[in-house]
């Protein structure tokens, strides 16, 4: 018989241990709640604090979610794939997001992110928009406020979500663990008011609901094939509601412009042209190549659109001619932040790239360009925050040893003649 085990932290900074005491033939997650609940409930794995067993309704709902995605990546529940486009070159990615879910920093108790591991706070009162109909009083719409939940104090919520219909009543208010919505308190008001609210008013409720109860670190990334963009989708995907953005009165900070249109690429061009003979002394303009690119923007090493980038000048050799150094600025970037933030500057942050690649190519001609290390090191810091320190390390290690093992795959038979040589040598000289 196998046992696995593996110790994780939990987003509330619970320890815990999970151990699968045989083979587990993957339990479908076609009905995500209840799937991952059983895994637990039936015993097929234990859940153990201080080696002490853990009823798996007992756990707040946000370390459940976390525990759902840890076992899709274990291979003990199975995922529906989802289908999406990547954001930088609309390629089709099919994806499994738990697949590629990072567990590392959850393996080394390293969930102390500023930004990857906080939720809202609960007991807080957060705004809303004041969506109600003319029925609902304006304070009762100012704010809501949530109290912390347990799987088990979640599931009539869940319950009634596998259902075709979903009811507002106050035992689904209690599920949802909402505790006020402004000063009113009864559930039973409570349910009154959101019945009565507009769609965007409940559509911001349950993304608060979602920020209260999932980490962002609740993500994966899928690289794209084509371009290699870092696709982020959630993990695990299925969630108690959708968490699209509802535009500037769902709630959420930062507004779009999707409902305008930016500027064309030629009106871009020229504007960037401008800034470009503006920003750049003409002598250096001699040596280098500017380009403004209306396709697929090139990604950096983290899989990020860039805004620009900046390419070496090259002497020439037999392989490839001589090139100046180029400057590109890649509109589709500056068009899809534009887009979906509606206090981007685009003509500042225009200037502020090509001045960027500028001083790349200064760096270049100096022999130093720390503009590169820092970008680099940032790339490095955002993948130790991702995928956790050890375990980046671990992965290094892995692949010097791919390498020495493939270098001497290719080679052994040189190495082995080498050896008979030098011995054919010492022999005759003795």
């Amino acid at each position: 018989m196998t046992t696995r085990t593996i110790r994780v932290e939990l987003p509330s900074h619970r320890t815990v241990t999970l151990r699968a005491e045989r083979e587990i033939l993957p339990r479908t997650a076609d009905l995500p709640f209840t799937g991952a609940r059983k895994l637990f409930a039936s015993g097929d794995v234990v859940i153990l604090d201080k080696e002490l067993a853990v009823d798996v309704d007992s756990l707040a709902l946000g370390d459940f979610h976390a525990l759902r995605a840890i076992a899709v990546r274990l291979g003990w529940l199975h995922e529906k794939t989802i289908e999406i486009q990547c954001i930088n070159c609309e390629h089709t990615l099919i994806v499994a997001p738990c697949e590629s879910f990072a567990l590392g920093p959850f393996e080394e108790g390293a969930l102390s992110d500023a930004e990857l591991d906080v939720t809202l706070p609960v007991g807080t009162p957060h705004p809303v928009p004041s969506l109600f109909s003319t029925r609902a009083s304006a304070e009762a719409a100012s704010t809501i406020t949530f109290r912390a939940l347990t799987l088990g104090e979640a599931r009539p919520l869940h319950a009634a979500l596998a259902r075709s219909q979903v009811r507002v009543t106050k035992a689904l208010v209690r599920a949802m663990g909402i505790e006020a919505i402004g000063r009113e308190r009864s559930p039973e008001r409570i349910a009154d008011l959101l019945r009565d609210c507009s769609d965007r008013a409940f559509h911001a409720i349950t993304r608060l609901f979602l920020m209260t109860h999932y980490p962002p670190r609740l993500f994966a990334m899928a690289r794209c094939p084509e371009c290699g963009a870092r696709n982020d989708v959630d993990a695990p995907y299925e969630r108690e509601f959708g968490f699209e953005d509802e535009g500037p009165e769902s709630g959420s900070d930062a507004r779009s412009n999707e409902k305008e249109s930016f500027v064309s690429f030629d009106d871009f061009a020229l504007r960037a042209e401008a800034l470009y003979a503006e920003l750049v002394p003409e002598e250096a303009r001699r040596e280098l190549t500017f380009l403004v690119e209306g396709g697929t923007p090139a990604c950096d090493d983290g899989g990020d659109p860039l805004l620009g980038s900046y390419v070496p000048p090259h002497p020439g050799d037999d392989m490839n001619p001589s090139r100046l150094g180029e400057i590109t600025v890649f509109y589709r970037t500056f068009r899809a932040t534009w887009e979906s933030d509606e206090g981007f500057d685009w003509t500042g942050e225009l200037g502020e790239t090509i001045e960027h690649e500028f001083e790349h190519h200064i760096g270049f001609l100096r022999g130093d360009d720390p503009k590169d290390d820092e970008e680099r090191d940032q790339i490095d810091a955002e993948a130790v925050r991702i995928h956790g320190r050890r375990t980046l390390m671990r992965r290094d290690v892995a692949a010097f040893g791919y390498d020495v093992w493939d270098f001497w795959r290719r080679t052994w038979f040189f190495w082995i003649l080498a050896l008979i040589a030098a011995a054919a040598l010492t022999w005759s000289r003795n």
